[in-house]
């Protein structure tokens, strides 16, 4: 069964300045929240996520979140395959070969799957940021911008794993990349 996300009302101000006013919203599908920078994608994300308060309404139907941030928050001294173990259930040695393979299709060779993340490119960085969400054992997707830092190549990839592994999650995708919106032909939520 599809876990199903409603949003009631929710109203969100910071000072002066109204992000969003009695937003309502459902999703059963996934779907991208689009709006330019500075119109409340990233403090809806973490009202979901429960980082932020609404100044009104509710939110139903997030359980547990996996999540990519604007910022890639993985641990500096592990490589990127130990960061997605951090998500996995005891045992989880048992996934190191399919996790090692999700990230060669991502295009890491021997040395990338090496490194401490604190020495990967940005864009590895959001590439392992994104495996560690879809990893991780979770009823609901917030993805913050996951594909910055990409080419489009790699990004068609990434979209592709993306909707690929997704489920039965709920998922919610906040861009304003054009191209990605495209690739993903998800709904389109428009903030503005």
């Amino acid at each position: 069964m599809i876990n199903k996300l409603e949003i009631c009302g929710l109203t969100k101000r910071f000072g002066e300045k109204t992000l969003f006013e009695d937003l309502d919203l459902t999703l059963v599908e996934p779907a991208v929240l689009w709006a330019p920078s500075g119109w409340g994608k990233t403090t809806l994300l973490r009202i979901l996520m429960g980082l932020e308060v609404p100044d009104s309404g509710t939110v139903q139907g997030v359980g547990r979140v996996g999540a990519v941030f604007q910022e890639d928050r993985l641990c500096p001294q592990l490589t990127a395959v130990q960061n997605v173990e951090l998500v996995l259930p005891e045992g989880k040695t048992q996934y190191k070969t399919q996790i090692v393979s999700d990230f060669q299709r991502f295009g890491y060779d021997e040395r990338a799957l090496a490194l401490p993340a604190r020495k990967l490119s940005g864009g590895q960085k959001r590439r392992a940021a994104l495996l560690r969400a879809l990893w991780a054992g979770c009823d609901t997707l917030l993805l913050d911008e996951p594909f910055t830092g990409m080419d489009p190549e790699t990004m068609k990839k990434a979209a592709a794993l993306l909707k690929e592994r997704r489920g039965e999650r709920a998922v919610l995708l906040a861009t304003h990349d054009r191209e990605a919106i495209r690739e993903l032909g998800w709904r389109v939520i428009d903030l503005t």
